[in-house]
């Protein structure tokens, strides 16, 4: 056991080598998340307070309402305001149960923009038969420029 400084407070948990033995006692899969829900959720925890013309106009695509209630049903959002502006948009920001369930004390532990899309860069690089395709692409002049 350790005890862990959480943003709500301390709290008594199993230390990580230990995870495997237990993973063996409990046959509950965790829930998983569709990418939109988790793009959702790290705009919200970035840039929050956010509306949801605020995250489709990041994401480029609309919000599903069970997206924002999937968040909200787990605790992980809550509405903490609304825009004043036409409509009354509802705000959105992560709550301490986010924090908690991440092991954090504050937003500022959220790792740095810049290390999240350097490795989303890693992640989605092209495979070497899409390479030549992408750099005749890439160095093609565009109509713009003519």
């Amino acid at each position: 056991m350790e005890l862990v400084n959480l943003a709500s407070g301390w709290r008594f948990q199993t230390r990580p080598e230990f995870q495997p033995y237990l993973e063996r006692l409990s046959h509950d899969r965790p829930p998983r998340y569709s990418r939109a829900v988790m793009e959702t959720l790290a705009i919200i925890a970035y840039r929050q307070p956010a509306t949801r013309g605020d995250i489709e106009d990041i994401r480029g695509v609309a919000v599903s309402t069970n997206v924002i209630k999937s968040l909200e049903a787990r605790g992980w959002i809550d509405t903490v305001g609304y825009r004043d502006v036409p409509g009354r948009p509802a705000l959105y920001a992560t709550t301490k149960t986010f924090l908690d369930d991440l092991g954090l004390r504050s937003l500022q532990e959220l790792p740095p923009l810049e290390q999240i899309s350097s490795t989303l860069d890693l992640a989605y690089q092209t495979s070497p038969s899409e390479q030549p395709r992408a750099a005749a692409e890439a160095a093609a002049p565009t109509a713009a420029a003519d």
